[in-house]
């Protein structure tokens, strides 16, 4: 009798365990963006210019190097950071000095925001420049979009055409 009055109370808390976890996987319920609203994320990786130029070492350079360090050309590795500029309807909403990543700092900066913005028409306006040695902004885009709510528009950039890309 003992047993199955033991079983009969670890069912039961089983049972109050699955209600719980039943519960709290679907309530309270949450919402990233709120019904009226539209979802921006600005998000991309790209390499700088190189900070300093490669150099392309002479014969009797090489000559003075040990074997294993007879490359044609010394690279320094730092690159350079990114400025970028997005502006929303004219208006600047973010403006970054983005640093390379990585111990010696050779690696692609990483972009990533997020903005959460009134659904309807917007004038998207997005500059970057990734050589701190040149003025101005060599990859630039413009676009007029209108968003739906509760849609995600994602401003990415093409490395290998080199341009923004807005989807």
């Amino acid at each position: 009798m003992k047993h199955y009055v033991r079983y009969l109370g670890q069912g039961f808390c089983y049972l109050l365990f699955i209600a719980f976890l039943g519960y709290f996987s679907g309530s309270p319920s949450y919402t990233h963006v709120p019904a009226d609203k539209a979802l921006i994320k600005f998000s991309f990786t790209h390499p700088g210019k190189r900070l300093v130029a490669c150099v392309t070492q002479t014969r009797a350079q090489l000559q003075k190097l040990s074997p294993q360090l007879r490359y044609g050309k010394k690279c320094p590795r730092e690159r350079s950071p990114l400025l970028v500029e997005f502006a929303m309807d004219g208006k600047v909403i973010y403006n970054a000095k983005v640093q390379p990543r990585g111990l010696s700092k050779d690696l692609p900066s990483p972009v990533y925001q997020r903005f959460i913005v009134p659904a309807g028409e917007h004038r998207f306006r997005v500059r970057m420049q990734d050589d701190i040695r040149k003025p101005g902004y060599p990859y630039f885009a413009k676009k007029k979009i209108k968003l739906k709510k509760l849609q995600t528009l994602v401003i990415d950039f093409n490395n290998v055409r080199k341009q923004f890309v807005f989807e």
